[in-house]
């Protein structure tokens, strides 16, 4: 999990202007499924290279789904890649609310999960 926040950070504007696009109507189908299929190789424990081999296996990973999110952000239309990268910078603007919003609905849930086990077995 650690390593997938770390590559987050290291290109979450490009990664939301795609998750914006992704929703659009006006994208490509093949572009949708070539992002799907990055994301799913993100967080996929099968890698090209195994993350075993020291250093090697972040590489990997490092290099590659950059460059597809990269890629894939060119393959858009003009008009769709202008509205997701607005939304995008309206998306960072607030991202730290965001996260406080979605670590306080997760604390609550864990909360709510713990206090009903805690009932079930007492």
């Amino acid at each position: 999990m650690k390593r997938i926040l770390m590559f987050l950070k290291l290109f979450r504007y490009d990664l939301l202007v795609m998750l914006v696009a992704l929703k659009h109507r006006d994208t490509p189908k093949n572009v949708k499924g070539l992002l799907l299929a990055a994301i799913l190789y993100l967080v996929s424990p099968i890698d090209l290279l195994p993350d075993a081999i020291p250093l090697a296996g972040i590489i990997d990973d490092a290099v590659i789904v950059p460059t597809a999110i990269m890629g894939l952000t060119n393959m858009l239309p003009g008009h769709v890649r202008h509205y997701a990268e607005d939304q995008a910078g309206k998306m960072l603007r607030y991202m730290p609310a965001i996260l406080a919003a979605t670590t306080l609905f997760v604390v609550c849930w864990l909360g709510l999960i713990v206090y009903g086990l805690y009932k079930l077995i007492f």
